[in-house]
């Protein structure tokens, strides 16, 4: 990913109305209210190849290169990737790269190709899972490059741990997806970088969708 500051910035979405709600894993109602932040992801969606040499030649799937600028006055966390250390196993390899993504549907039918921490379904299960992340403070943006295999499978961690949106296939009469990525205010925690499943008001920042292309969805969806 690469750091810089924020001359300008094509936004297709701004602030965190996004694909998600407030991820609390404790269901508190009595917290305060989620914070107000202005972030905004311009991106592109596609069809390429991954970078790197993960993948076999010749591999193709879904691309999403975009950037997220923080316009707020305070700074942000911005996932950089997909968890390795909860990614399932399919029958396909997931290679842990900054490229690496969620894919799963959400209850409107639309594929949603993401870079996030998923809440857990029993409140603190005694493991903080984190993602890699971003720091960005006021005025400063990062780009960053999402990929998803094609024919799409779906990719989501354990459902008895973690709380995932939608159905649990992706649905064969989707005709359209958006790239998402996760965003929360920095809680000042030392070391590198990570968003955890804990980390206060975490929202997903999403693109505007775009048409899945021929032959996206096939044998694992």
């Amino acid at each position: 990913m690469r750091l810089g500051r924020a001359l300008t910035a094509a936004v297709a979405v701004t602030a965190l109305a996004g694909c998600g709600g407030d991820d609390d894993p404790a269901g508190d109602q009595t917290t305060a209210p989620a914070a107000e932040l202005d972030v905004a992801l311009d991106a592109q969606l596609g069809v390429g190849a991954p970078t790197g040499p993960e993948y076999p030649p010749g591999t193709s799937g879904l691309v999403a290169d975009y950037t997220v600028t923080n316009n707020a006055d305070v700074a942000v966390l911005v996932v950089q990737r997909r968890p390795a250390d909860i990614t399932p196993q399919i029958d396909v390899p997931l290679p842990d790269t900054d490229e690496s993504s969620w894919v799963y549907a959400d209850d409107a039918g639309q594929i949603l190709v993401t870079k996030e921490v998923f809440a857990t379904t029993g409140g603190d299960t005694g493991t903080a899972y984190r993602a890699p992340a971003v720091r960005l403070e006021p005025g400063e943006t990062v780009t960053g490059r999402a990929f998803a295999l094609t024919p799409l499978r779906r990719i989501a961690p354990d459902a008895g741990t973690f709380e995932v949106p939608g159905p649990s296939a992706l649905p064969d009469d989707a005709t359209s997806w958006s790239f998402c990525v996760q965003v929360a205010p920095d809680p000042g925690e030392t070391g590198e970088p990570t968003m955890a499943d804990h980390t206060p008001d975490r929202r997903l920042v999403c693109s505007t969708p775009a048409d899945l292309p021929p032959g996206a969805l096939g044998a694992g969806s």
